[in-house]
């Protein structure tokens, strides 16, 4: 499915889940991630934006496949930088299926912090025509992130360049969850992260993930 916030998903590989993709990455919106892409086996050249989301996707499945004994520290980390992140959703995007999220890039600073864009077609939404069907959402934030979980605590939030309350996606997130039969979810939700990964510390152009 689109942009819908799936709560209590016990499948996790990745940063979309459900049936079209739902964005982990946006609470990360984050965001959470997750039917996952290959590609052709025998493929003799890989353009470097495609080579930076396979090199993602693949760390996602090492770190899911890692057992750590009962009781075992998520001391193990893994490091994913800004430009292979964003080569990642791109590349996720562009194999879903009429996907409501047709972009979304994110920079990753200092403490904890990201700063997104994201752009929504809400064209088959009538409940958000008085917002337009081209919805484009910049945002500020800090992760949050806790034993499996993360959420982001929005700092700042606009609309094609008006400032708007946080509710105002939450608002998105409604409409598009009834649409596809989904619980709706909130922005200010915790979220499971990827499977196997504990915790995330962001700073500027990169991301450490510990497991």
């Amino acid at each position: 499915m689109g942009l819908v916030m799936c709560r209590n998903r016990k499948r996790r590989d990745g940063f979309f889940a459900g049936r079209n993709g739902c964005p982990r990455i946006l609470f990360f919106l984050i965001g959470w991630i997750i039917v996952n892409g290959c590609f052709p086996a025998g493929t003799l050249a890989i353009d470097p934006a495609t080579s930076d989301a396979l090199r993602v996707q693949h760390l996602l499945k090492t770190i899911a496949a890692y057992e750590k004994d009962p009781g075992e520290k998520a001391v193990r980390k893994a490091t994913v930088t800004e430009k292979e992140l964003n080569a990642y959703i791109a590349y996720r995007l562009a194999r879903e299926k009429d996907p409501v999220i047709r972009n979304l890039t994110v920079s990753l600073l200092d403490n904890n912090r990201i700063r997104g864009n994201i752009r929504l077609d809400a064209s088959g939404f009538s409940l958000l025509a008085l917002l337009g069907s081209d919805l484009v959402f910049d945002f500020d934030g800090v992760l949050h992130t806790r034993d499996g979980g993360g959420r982001i605590e929005l700092t700042s939030l606009y609309l094609n360049g008006q400032a708007v309350p946080p509710q105002t996606l939450d608002a998105v997130l409604v409409v598009v969850a009834q649409y596809y039969g989904e619980a709706p979810g909130s922005i200010n939700d915790w979220y499971a992260l990827p499977e196997g990964i504990d915790r995330i510390v962001v700073s500027r152009g990169g991301a450490l993930l510990y497991y």
